[in-house]
């Protein structure tokens, strides 16, 4: 039977702890039948989302026990934050976007894909455009429409980007993905005397054990600086993902977590 799991906690890393526990006890194994690591297999959650109600709270890298290598640390996560959810015009030679390339605008060629109709294909050659920093905007929109408004949300990659999967590439370094983090929502609420923004985030596919820890510290760091930009508090932030998943090599590590080695 399918289960849907729902994890809450005080901080990251809180979160982090249960979410491990919780997939090693009642993940479901599945083959990759393509994309990274094809042919190895994951354990993965049938779907999971939760609650941090304090994503603040330092260190934002999860604090591991002697024996086990930290997945990241707070320096990476600030790295992380800058170059990969703030700066989305400065790629590198291998790279087709970054999730800043939605987040604070940047340029995008959209995939090449082929439109069926009736009585022929007809193939439409990729083109780029120049995405809008939707993270400013949403910045404005609450400057000028209130906090009371549920306009706000910052959409992460097109429909066609999905298509980037059927391109043809002859080493790994030439194949192109779409994003896994598909959307920011936000919410400004009013608790008590204080305003605080809240954050909903949705993942299309997710990697609890080394790729959690740093997207969420780095989405943490983007709640601080938009709620320093609106002069309110730093509220919730929640998640959720029907394809959150540990690949088979990192189960040891998870493991050692967990301290069941």
């Amino acid at each position: 039977m399918l289960k849907s799991i729902w994890i809450e906690g005080s901080t990251l890393d809180d979160v982090w702890f249960k979410l491990l526990l919780k997939c090693y006890e009642s993940g479901r194994i599945n083959k990759i039948t393509d994309g990274s690591f094809a042919g190895s297999k994951r354990l993965e959650f049938d779907y999971v989302a939760g609650t941090i109600y304090q994503p603040t709270t330092r260190p934002l890298a999860p604090i591991m026990p002697s024996n086990t290598p930290p997945v990241t640390t707070d320096e990476k996560i600030e790295e992380y934050f800058v170059n990969y959810l703030m700066d989305g015009r400065n790629l590198a030679d291998n790279e087709h976007y970054r999730y800043s390339t939605w987040v604070t605008g940047g340029p995008y060629k959209i995939p090449e894909f082929q439109h069926a109709n009736t009585e022929e294909q007809e193939v439409l050659a990729g083109y780029w455009v120049n995405v809008p920093n939707q993270f400013q905007w949403c910045i404005d929109h609450y400057k000028k429409k209130g906090f009371g408004n549920n306009h706000c949300y910052i959409q992460v990659g097109y429909p066609e980007s999905s298509f980037a999967y059927d391109i043809p590439w002859k080493d790994e370094s030439e194949r192109q993905t779409s994003p896994c983090l598909r959307g920011i929502d936000t919410h400004i609420k009013k608790v008590g005397d204080s305003w605080k923004l809240c954050f909903a985030v949705v993942f299309r596919s997710w990697d609890l054990f080394a790729g959690w820890p740093e997207n969420m510290g780095g989405i943490t760091m983007l709640m601080e600086f938009m709620a320093n930009e609106l002069g309110v508090e730093v509220g919730s932030l929640s998640f959720a993902s029907l394809k959150c998943h540990t690949y088979d090599y990192c189960i040891e590590p998870l493991k050692g977590r967990l301290g069941k080695i």
